[in-house]
C-alpha cells in the first residue's frame, strides 16, 4: 500500500482528474483550494481552503504532502518557492514562473532556435501602445502580462478603437499581431528525468477564446505533424521539464508553426486520452511524481472532445444518455464557464 501522499494546488476539474489517477495508483490525495465548493471535493482524501498567502495553510499544506503538483500556473511565485525549498515541485517553480507570464513566455520562446511566435511588443503606458499597434498595422491583441485564460485579459486594439485605450492603466501588458492561420493544434509531453514520450497533435477549435473541441488526431501532413512534435520536444528539453506539458500552436496558411502559449500541467486539450489511450496525461502525470516513470500512450481509437459551457450544463442529463460524460461538479452556473465534457468515438 502507498501511503504517500500527493498535494496539489488547485481543486477544479484537473485536480479532480489528477486526485482520480492518483487513487488508481494508491496515491492519497491533499488538495488546497481557494473556493469552499470546488470539482475535486468529491475525489480527494484531504483538502486545505483557505487564501493561498495564508502562511498557516501553506505550512500544512506542506507539512502533509510528500510532493507537490499544480492544476494551474497562475499561483504566486513566492508561494511556489516556498514549497519548492522543502518537497519536490512538479513542473518546477522555475517552468510554471515562465508559463505564467506572457512576457516571459514569449522572450523564452524566441530564444529558442526555431521556435518562433506572434510578433508582439511590450506595453507600460499608451505611448508603447499607440507605436506597437502602428508597428503591428493596426491588427493585434492587447494582452495582461499575467492571470490570462479562456480569453480573460485579452483586447482587440484598432486604429478606430485607440484612443478608448488613452486612460487605462495599461502597465505589465503585452500587445500581438493577430495572425491569419488555418489550424490550431496542440501537442502534450510527459517528461522525466531520462525519458520523453509524445502525445500525438490534436485540432482544436475555439469560440470566444474558449476551447470548445478537440478532435484526436489532428489531420495534418506527416512533415507538420512531425515538426510540432519535435518543437514540443524541444521546448520541454530547454525548460529542464520534469512533469506534463501542453504546447499550443497555429498552423498558418503557409504552413509555419508558431507557438501560442504553454501549459506546464494537464491540459483541456488531453482530456480525450482518459478515454482513447491506454495511459492518459493524467496517469503519466502521476507516475513521473510517484516514481520516476513515464508510459508510452498508445491510441487505441480516434474520438472528439467537446466542452460542456455555461447553460449548456441543463442539458447534462440528455448527453449523459448519449456519450461518455464529465460532470465538473460545478456549483455555479456562469456563462462561458466549463462546467464538464463529453467524448465522441469514431
Amino acid at each position: 500500500m502507498n501511503n504517500k501522499t500527493l498535494g496539489i494546488i488547485g481543486g477544479g476539474q484537473l485536480g479532480m482528474f489528477i486526485c482520480i489517477a492518483a487513487r488508481k495508483v494508491g496515491l492519497k490525495t491533499l488538495v488546497y483550494s481557494q473556493e469552499e465548493n470546488f470539482s475535486a471535493r468529491k475525489f480527494c482524501d484531504k483538502h486545505i481552503i483557505g487564501n493561498i498567502k495564508s502562511k498557516e495553510k501553506i505550512e500544512e499544506f506542506i507539512e502533509d504532502s510528500d510532493f507537490c503538483t499544480v492544476e494551474t500556473e497562475n499561483i504566486h511565485k513566492d508561494f511556489l518557492r516556498i514549497i519548492e525549498k522543502r518537497k519536490n515541485l512538479f513542473p518546477s517553480s522555475n517552468i510554471i514562473e515562465i508559463s505564467q507570464n506572457r512576457l516571459l513566455e514569449k522572450n523564452f520562446l524566441n530564444s529558442l532556435e526555431n521556435i518562433e511566435t506572434t510578433k508582439f511588443f511590450e506595453v507600460n503606458n499608451f505611448k508603447d501602445l499607440k507605436e506597437s499597434a502602428k508597428n503591428l498595422n493596426y491588427n493585434c491583441i492587447l494582452k495582461t502580462q499575467e492571470f490570462g485564460y479562456d480569453g480573460k485579459g485579452q483586447s482587440t486594439v484598432k486604429k478606430e478603437n485607440l484612443c478608448q485605450f488613452e486612460n487605462q492603466i495599461l502597465q505589465n501588458c503585452i500587445i500581438e499581431e493577430k495572425v491569419n492561420f488555418k489550424l490550431e493544434i496542440s501537442v502534450i509531453v510527459a517528461r522525466n528525468s531520462s525519458n520523453i514520450i509524445v502525445y500525438p497533435p490534436v485540432k482544436n477549435i475555439h469560440k470566444e477564446s474558449i476551447l470548445r473541441e478537440t478532435i484526436f488526431p489532428a489531420k495534418i501532413d506527416n512533415h507538420l505533424k512531425q515538426s510540432a512534435i519535435e518543437k514540443a520536444i524541444y521546448i520541454s528539453e530547454n525548460l529542464d521539464l520534469n512533469g506534463i506539458l501542453a504546447v499550443e500552436m497555429f498552423i498558418t496558411n503557409d504552413d509555419q508553426i508558431l507557438i501560442n502559449e504553454l501549459a506546464p500541467r494537464p491540459h483541456n486539450s488531453g482530456h480525450w486520452t482518459m478515454d482513447a489511450c491506454k495511459f492518459s496525461q493524467f496517469d503519466n502525470l502521476v507516475s513521473i511524481i510517484n516514481c520516476n516513470e513515464v508510459y508510452e500512450p498508445e491510441p487505441y481509437r480516434n474520438c472528439k472532445m467537446i466542452n460542456i459551457i455555461g447553460e449548456e450544463y441543463m442539458s447534462l442529463k440528455k448527453i449523459k444518455n448519449n456519450y461518455k460524460t464529465y460532470d465538473y461538479f460545478k456549483k455555479n452556473i456562469k456563462s462561458n464557464r466549463k462546467m464538464g465534457h463529453y467524448v465522441l468515438f469514431e
